[in-house]
Protein backbone atom coordinates (compact mmCIF):
# COMPACT_ATOMS: atom_id res chain seq x y z
CA UNK A 1 0.00 0.00 0.00
CA UNK A 2 1.43 3.81 -0.77
CA UNK A 3 1.51 5.79 2.41
CA UNK A 4 0.39 9.42 1.71
CA UNK A 5 0.56 12.03 4.26
CA UNK A 6 -0.85 15.69 4.77
CA UNK A 7 -0.47 17.83 7.48
CA UNK A 8 -2.03 21.12 7.89
CA UNK A 9 -0.87 23.16 11.00
CA UNK A 10 -2.66 26.78 11.31
CA UNK A 11 -3.92 29.65 14.67
CA UNK A 12 -6.88 29.82 13.17
CA UNK A 13 -10.26 26.65 12.21
CA UNK A 14 -10.66 28.74 9.55
CA UNK A 15 -7.41 28.68 7.29
CA UNK A 16 -7.40 24.40 7.70
CA UNK A 17 -7.17 24.07 3.53
CA UNK A 18 -9.54 20.25 4.30
CA UNK A 19 -13.03 21.29 3.72
CA UNK A 20 -14.95 18.29 5.83
CA UNK A 21 -12.32 19.19 9.01
CA UNK A 22 -12.75 22.40 9.04
CA UNK A 23 -16.10 22.67 8.94
CA UNK A 24 -16.84 19.79 11.63
CA UNK A 25 -14.94 22.03 13.68
CA UNK A 26 -16.82 25.17 13.04
CA UNK A 27 -20.19 22.52 13.54
CA UNK A 28 -18.84 21.26 16.80
CA UNK A 29 -18.10 24.96 17.80
CA UNK A 30 -14.52 23.99 18.99
CA UNK A 31 -11.57 26.94 18.01
CA UNK A 32 -8.68 25.53 18.43
CA UNK A 33 -5.92 24.10 20.38
CA UNK A 34 -6.12 20.43 19.26
CA UNK A 35 -4.30 17.77 16.92
CA UNK A 36 -6.05 15.85 14.97
CA UNK A 37 -5.00 12.88 13.21
CA UNK A 38 -7.45 10.90 10.14
CA UNK A 39 -5.99 7.32 9.18
CA UNK A 40 -7.67 5.33 6.51
CA UNK A 41 -6.95 2.07 4.54
CA UNK A 42 -9.13 3.46 1.74
CA UNK A 43 -6.90 5.43 -1.46
CA UNK A 44 -7.70 9.36 -1.53
CA UNK A 45 -9.52 11.03 -3.91
CA UNK A 46 -12.92 9.06 -4.91
CA UNK A 47 -12.65 5.85 -4.36
CA UNK A 48 -16.47 4.74 -3.72
CA UNK A 49 -16.58 3.77 -0.18
CA UNK A 50 -17.78 6.65 1.24
CA UNK A 51 -14.82 7.97 2.96
CA UNK A 52 -15.46 11.72 2.96
CA UNK A 53 -19.01 11.14 4.56
CA UNK A 54 -17.38 8.74 7.18
CA UNK A 55 -14.74 11.16 7.97
CA UNK A 56 -17.57 13.91 7.93
CA UNK A 57 -19.49 11.25 10.59
CA UNK A 58 -17.13 10.53 12.77
CA UNK A 59 -14.64 13.35 13.34
CA UNK A 60 -18.48 15.07 14.15
CA UNK A 61 -18.86 12.72 16.46
CA UNK A 62 -15.35 12.90 18.10
CA UNK A 63 -15.50 16.42 18.58
CA UNK A 64 -19.17 16.59 19.94
CA UNK A 65 -17.94 13.59 22.44
CA UNK A 66 -14.93 15.91 23.53
CA UNK A 67 -17.20 19.09 23.89
CA UNK A 68 -19.57 16.55 26.19
CA UNK A 69 -22.55 15.79 24.07
CA UNK A 70 -23.70 12.30 22.47
CA UNK A 71 -25.86 12.73 19.46
CA UNK A 72 -28.24 10.12 18.38
CA UNK A 73 -27.45 8.77 14.80
CA UNK A 74 -29.69 10.70 13.06
CA UNK A 75 -28.80 14.18 14.50
CA UNK A 76 -25.09 12.89 13.64
CA UNK A 77 -25.96 12.28 9.93
CA UNK A 78 -28.05 15.28 9.65
CA UNK A 79 -24.61 17.45 11.11
CA UNK A 80 -22.75 15.67 8.49
CA UNK A 81 -25.19 16.20 5.40
CA UNK A 82 -25.62 19.80 6.29
CA UNK A 83 -21.75 20.33 6.32
CA UNK A 84 -20.86 18.38 2.87
CA UNK A 85 -24.42 19.15 1.21
CA UNK A 86 -25.48 22.73 2.50
CA UNK A 87 -22.38 24.26 3.62
CA UNK A 88 -19.40 22.69 0.94
CA UNK A 89 -22.01 22.01 -1.64
CA UNK A 90 -21.03 18.56 -2.61
CA UNK A 91 -23.55 17.39 -5.58
CA UNK A 92 -24.06 14.12 -3.25
CA UNK A 93 -27.12 12.61 -1.41
CA UNK A 94 -27.65 11.26 1.79
CA UNK A 95 -26.92 7.31 2.06
CA UNK A 96 -22.92 7.45 2.69
CA UNK A 97 -23.82 9.57 6.24
CA UNK A 98 -26.69 7.87 7.39
CA UNK A 99 -24.89 4.35 6.14
CA UNK A 100 -22.05 5.53 8.52
CA UNK A 101 -23.84 7.01 11.29
CA UNK A 102 -26.55 4.34 12.08
CA UNK A 103 -24.00 1.32 10.24
CA UNK A 104 -26.19 -2.26 10.29
CA UNK A 105 -28.39 -3.65 7.53
CA UNK A 106 -30.71 -0.90 7.31
CA UNK A 107 -32.86 0.16 4.38
CA UNK A 108 -33.33 3.99 3.95
CA UNK A 109 -36.24 5.89 2.60
CA UNK A 110 -35.24 9.68 1.13
CA UNK A 111 -38.78 11.57 1.14
CA UNK A 112 -39.12 14.80 -1.11
CA UNK A 113 -39.00 17.09 2.43
CA UNK A 114 -35.54 16.00 2.85
CA UNK A 115 -36.40 13.61 5.83
CA UNK A 116 -34.88 10.24 6.07
CA UNK A 117 -36.31 7.11 7.21
CA UNK A 118 -35.06 4.32 8.27
CA UNK A 119 -35.95 0.81 9.17
CA UNK A 120 -33.40 -2.19 10.43
CA UNK A 121 -33.46 -5.43 8.23
CA UNK A 122 -32.95 -8.38 10.15
CA UNK A 123 -30.89 -10.44 7.93
CA UNK A 124 -30.25 -13.76 9.66
CA UNK A 125 -26.74 -14.37 10.93
CA UNK A 126 -26.16 -17.30 8.79
CA UNK A 127 -26.74 -15.26 5.83
CA UNK A 128 -24.82 -12.32 6.85
CA UNK A 129 -22.39 -14.79 6.86
CA UNK A 130 -22.86 -16.28 3.72
CA UNK A 131 -22.81 -12.94 1.95
CA UNK A 132 -19.66 -12.38 3.17
CA UNK A 133 -17.92 -15.16 1.97
CA UNK A 134 -19.72 -14.16 -1.51
CA UNK A 135 -18.44 -11.00 -1.68
CA UNK A 136 -15.17 -9.49 -3.64
CA UNK A 137 -14.33 -5.96 -3.08
CA UNK A 138 -12.00 -5.22 -5.94
CA UNK A 139 -9.72 -2.09 -6.97
CA UNK A 140 -10.24 -0.55 -10.59
CA UNK A 141 -6.81 1.06 -10.34
CA UNK A 142 -7.80 4.28 -10.00
CA UNK A 143 -9.75 7.01 -8.02
CA UNK A 144 -11.93 9.11 -9.95
CA UNK A 145 -14.15 12.49 -8.72
CA UNK A 146 -17.32 11.88 -7.55
CA UNK A 147 -18.83 15.44 -7.65
CA UNK A 148 -17.92 15.44 -11.58
CA UNK A 149 -20.33 12.06 -12.28
CA UNK A 150 -22.90 13.26 -10.08
CA UNK A 151 -23.56 16.08 -11.43
CA UNK A 152 -23.57 15.03 -14.76
CA UNK A 153 -26.30 12.46 -13.52
CA UNK A 154 -28.48 15.28 -11.91
CA UNK A 155 -28.48 17.31 -14.77
CA UNK A 156 -29.89 13.78 -16.92
CA UNK A 157 -32.47 13.17 -14.19
CA UNK A 158 -35.52 14.30 -16.25
CA UNK A 159 -34.42 12.29 -19.30
CA UNK A 160 -33.73 8.95 -17.10
CA UNK A 161 -36.87 8.68 -14.75
CA UNK A 162 -37.64 5.08 -16.33
CA UNK A 163 -34.03 4.04 -15.01
CA UNK A 164 -33.93 5.52 -11.28
CA UNK A 165 -37.87 3.89 -10.96
CA UNK A 166 -36.18 0.59 -12.22
CA UNK A 167 -32.93 1.08 -9.82
CA UNK A 168 -36.14 1.86 -6.84
CA UNK A 169 -37.93 -1.23 -7.23
CA UNK A 170 -34.69 -3.41 -6.71
CA UNK A 171 -34.78 -2.49 -3.27
CA UNK A 172 -37.51 -4.35 -2.80
CA UNK A 173 -36.44 -7.07 -4.61
CA UNK A 174 -32.74 -7.46 -3.26
CA UNK A 175 -34.57 -7.24 0.42
CA UNK A 176 -36.18 -10.14 0.00
CA UNK A 177 -33.33 -11.80 -1.79
CA UNK A 178 -30.95 -10.97 1.40
CA UNK A 179 -33.29 -11.89 4.03
CA UNK A 180 -33.98 -15.40 1.96
CA UNK A 181 -30.30 -16.04 1.40
CA UNK A 182 -30.68 -16.50 -2.37
CA UNK A 183 -27.41 -14.93 -3.12
CA UNK A 184 -27.48 -15.98 -6.76
CA UNK A 185 -29.97 -14.32 -7.75
CA UNK A 186 -28.95 -11.14 -5.89
CA UNK A 187 -25.79 -11.34 -7.59
CA UNK A 188 -27.96 -11.29 -10.76
CA UNK A 189 -30.44 -8.26 -9.58
CA UNK A 190 -26.77 -6.52 -8.82
CA UNK A 191 -25.81 -7.06 -12.35
CA UNK A 192 -28.93 -5.75 -13.95
CA UNK A 193 -28.51 -2.94 -11.32
CA UNK A 194 -25.51 -1.84 -12.71
CA UNK A 195 -26.50 -2.41 -16.16
CA UNK A 196 -29.54 0.15 -15.43
CA UNK A 197 -27.06 2.47 -13.62
CA UNK A 198 -24.49 2.83 -16.85
CA UNK A 199 -27.78 4.53 -18.41
CA UNK A 200 -27.78 7.20 -16.19
CA UNK A 201 -24.12 9.23 -17.42
CA UNK A 202 -21.69 8.11 -19.59
CA UNK A 203 -19.24 9.40 -17.22
CA UNK A 204 -19.96 6.18 -14.86
CA UNK A 205 -18.23 3.28 -17.33
CA UNK A 206 -16.04 3.39 -20.23
CA UNK A 207 -14.46 0.56 -22.27
CA UNK A 208 -11.93 -0.21 -19.97
CA UNK A 209 -13.98 -0.28 -16.71
CA UNK A 210 -16.82 -2.40 -19.03
CA UNK A 211 -14.09 -4.93 -19.66
CA UNK A 212 -13.15 -5.51 -16.28
CA UNK A 213 -17.02 -6.54 -15.08
CA UNK A 214 -17.21 -8.63 -18.29
CA UNK A 215 -13.94 -10.31 -17.50
CA UNK A 216 -14.99 -11.11 -13.88
CA UNK A 217 -18.59 -12.31 -15.15
CA UNK A 218 -17.20 -14.61 -17.29
CA UNK A 219 -14.74 -16.39 -14.18
CA UNK A 220 -17.90 -16.85 -12.44
CA UNK A 221 -18.83 -13.38 -10.55
CA UNK A 222 -23.05 -13.86 -10.40
CA UNK A 223 -23.32 -9.65 -10.64
CA UNK A 224 -21.97 -7.12 -8.96
CA UNK A 225 -21.40 -2.78 -9.83
CA UNK A 226 -18.56 -0.08 -9.28
CA UNK A 227 -19.62 1.23 -5.72
CA UNK A 228 -20.03 4.87 -5.53
CA UNK A 229 -20.70 7.23 -8.17
CA UNK A 230 -18.32 4.78 -10.67
CA UNK A 231 -15.81 6.33 -13.11
CA UNK A 232 -13.29 4.10 -11.09
CA UNK A 233 -12.94 3.14 -6.93
CA UNK A 234 -13.82 0.18 -6.46
CA UNK A 235 -15.65 -3.05 -7.87
CA UNK A 236 -17.93 -4.99 -5.68
CA UNK A 237 -18.61 -8.55 -6.50
CA UNK A 238 -21.14 -11.28 -5.65
CA UNK A 239 -19.09 -14.52 -6.72
CA UNK A 240 -19.27 -18.04 -5.09
CA UNK A 241 -16.02 -18.45 -3.18
CA UNK A 242 -14.51 -20.94 -4.98
CA UNK A 243 -14.20 -18.79 -7.89
CA UNK A 244 -12.82 -15.93 -6.10
CA UNK A 245 -9.24 -16.63 -7.19
CA UNK A 246 -10.15 -17.15 -11.12
CA UNK A 247 -12.09 -13.79 -10.54
CA UNK A 248 -9.02 -11.83 -9.63
CA UNK A 249 -6.78 -13.65 -11.83
CA UNK A 250 -8.95 -12.57 -14.69
CA UNK A 251 -8.51 -8.90 -13.38
CA UNK A 252 -4.70 -9.04 -13.13
CA UNK A 253 -4.98 -9.80 -9.13
CA UNK A 254 -6.01 -6.23 -8.17
CA UNK A 255 -6.11 -4.81 -4.52
CA UNK A 256 -8.60 -6.63 -2.49
CA UNK A 257 -10.25 -4.52 0.17
CA UNK A 258 -10.70 -6.94 2.91
CA UNK A 259 -14.02 -5.58 5.27
CA UNK A 260 -16.55 -6.59 8.25
CA UNK A 261 -19.73 -5.93 9.23
CA UNK A 262 -20.54 -3.25 11.37
CA UNK A 263 -23.17 -2.95 13.84
CA UNK A 264 -23.44 0.06 15.58
CA UNK A 265 -22.40 2.78 13.52
CA UNK A 266 -19.52 5.39 14.44
CA UNK A 267 -18.62 4.77 17.44
CA UNK A 268 -16.58 7.25 20.41
CA UNK A 269 -13.39 4.26 21.25
CA UNK A 270 -11.88 6.31 24.03
CA UNK A 271 -12.96 9.77 25.67
CA UNK A 272 -10.36 10.75 28.13
CA UNK A 273 -11.97 14.03 29.01
CA UNK A 274 -15.53 12.68 29.64
CA UNK A 275 -14.61 9.06 30.50
CA UNK A 276 -17.79 8.16 30.97
CA UNK A 277 -19.29 8.79 27.90
CA UNK A 278 -19.82 6.57 24.82
CA UNK A 279 -21.71 7.10 22.16
CA UNK A 280 -23.13 5.01 18.81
Amino acid sequence: MVNHWTQERTGHVHDIRNGVIRECLVAAGVSGGLEISCMSDVPAGGSGLGSSSALAVGLLNALLAFRGTAPGAADLAEAACRIEIDVLGQPIGKQDQYAAAFGDWREYRFHPDGHVSTQRVPVPAGHLAEFHRHALILYTGRTRRASDILSDQKANIDRRLDQLDALKSHVATGRELLLRGDLGELGRLLDESWRRKRELSDKIYDPQLDAMYERARHAGAYGGKLLGAGGGGFFFFLCPPQRHAQVRAALDDPRQMTFSFDRHGSTVLLNTRAPALVTT
